[in-house]
């Protein structure tokens, strides 16, 4: 279960190509409650609040063909709210539309819906159990997947007849989980470079990562074979961790070519950097530092230490 990453790093934001943005936000608004951040021609933004930081991007290609479903890439984004009651509102939402449901499992750390947007990208709205309810087993977190009571997650609220239009503020994303060709080379860049633990590898062909002791902030499966899709179809353009030690982004910049991987830095706003570094699917990975609220500048024997691990991880 070895990693360096600092207990803060988060997922945060997933970037996405749709053939048609109207259709595209019709459904994460309306169905699903988020609020427009910024719309901009072909580009727009949405999160919880309507505020930035956005949890999803959106660039639209009208010449952008459909992914294969069996091919390698975003297998689907996780939307995480902050207690039961908010996912039960979440389904009412759905029952009341008449939007496909396509399961509900309980995993024992969580409780999950899944569907997919209008351009079949796979989306997962779903509540963490308590911690102290999550089994541990030799640095590996106990997980499952077993039919999720819909009728007593339901029950959970018994508020007004109409479900809240939004979600609530503190709503957030929490994992990503991807189609891969190859595990083990999988595991060599999230686990071995980029520094996330692997807290469970018993689900046959899959992986599942994370910083801090989560169950998953990251997983990988092999389930879709190894076909790739065609440039410029629809789906994940890119994906981003923050992380609370602006360093991290230097020592990983420095490493991505010793270990095969492109990195490449871009400027954003306030004068800051993002590192972007190709994962083994070629898609990017965004890095980029966002300060901890709540932990102080991490000291010089922090930093050394997060040198050491990087180093103990090398490739």
């Amino acid at each position: 279960m070895r990693a360096f990453l600092p207990d803060e790093t988060r997922i945060s934001q997933v970037h996405l190509r749709t053939g048609n943005l109207e259709r595209a936000l019709g459904f994460y608004t309306n169905v699903l409650g988020l609020r427009v951040v910024e719309k901009v021609g072909p580009e727009a933004s949405l999160s919880a609040t309507g505020g930035q930081p956005a949890m999803i991007a959106l660039s639209e290609d009208r010449r952008a063909t459909p992914r294969p479903q069996q091919s390698i890439g975003l297998y689907h984004f996780a939307i995480r709210y902050p207690a039961r009651r908010h996912l039960a509102q979440a389904l009412e939402r759905l029952l009341q539309q008449g939007y496909p449901i396509q399961g509900a499992s309980d995993h024992l750390v969580s409780e999950a819906i899944y569907l997919s947007d209008p351009d079949h990208n796979g989306v997962e709205p779903y509540v963490d159990r308590p911690r102290p309810c999550w089994v541990w087993h030799d640095g590996q977190i106990e997980m499952a997947t077993e039919p999720l009571d819909l009728d007593k997650l339901l029950a959970t609220n018994p508020g007004p007849s109409r479900p809240p239009m939004q979600v609530p503020l503190k709503t957030d994303l929490g994992h990503i989980h991807l189609h891969v060709a190859d595990l083990a080379a999988a595991e060599r860049f999230y686990h071995e470079f980029l520094g996330l633990a692997v807290t469970q590898r018993s689900y046959p062909g899959a992986l599942f990562l994370s910083a801090g002791g989560y169950h998953h902030h990251v997983a990988v499966n092999t389930w879709a074979g190894e076909l790739s899709a065609p440039p410029n179809s629809t789906g994940l353009i890119s994906y981003r961790l923050e992380v609370p030690v602006a360093e991290i982004l230097y020592c990983l910049q420095h490493r991505a070519p010793l270990a095969g991987y492109l990195a490449r830095t871009l400027a954003v706003e306030n004068g800051s950097e993002m590192l972007q570094i190709r994962d083994p699917n070629g898609t990017w990975l965004e890095l980029r530092y966002v300060p901890s609220a709540t932990q102080p500048e991490p000291s010089e024997n922090a930093l050394n230490l997060i040198s050491k691990q990087a180093t103990q991880n090398e490739v």
